[in-house]
């Protein structure tokens, strides 16, 4: 099994993260996309032959431009790690309850 390389990520991540467009002028707008990877990713891509597991919980973030003539330019990939958890809301209005948040923190990949 290859590691992932930072082309074939850039493609998944084109593929099925949420695209954000802010125009820019002309036909021609800002463009960011982001993904985080959960287990599910982890194993499809394992099916394909190609190892991410270094991106578990990992929001990978493309910033660039988008046009109708040249479709997506990124610029740059960003990356931070997600770490999930539960807080409990005290009763006030309604019932006690727990909420799921997301804490954040840079990571930093090296590429082989």
């Amino acid at each position: 099994m290859n590691k992932i390389t930072k082309q074939y990520l850039q493609d998944y991540v084109q593929d099925v993260g949420d695209i954000e467009t802010e125009h820019r002028k002309y036909s021609s707008f800002y463009a960011n996309c982001s993904y985080t990877l959960k287990q599910d990713d982890i194993d499809v891509l394992a099916k394909e032959g190609v190892d991410a597991s270094d991106f578990l919980n990992v929001c990978v973030t493309l910033n660039g431009t988008w046009s109708d003539s040249d479709g997506c330019e990124w610029d740059s990939m960003d990356f931070c790690k997600v770490e999930e958890y539960q807080e409990l809301v005290p009763e006030q209005i309604i019932e006690a309850h727990y909420v799921t948040k997301q804490k954040t923190e840079a990571f930093d990949y090296k590429w082989e």
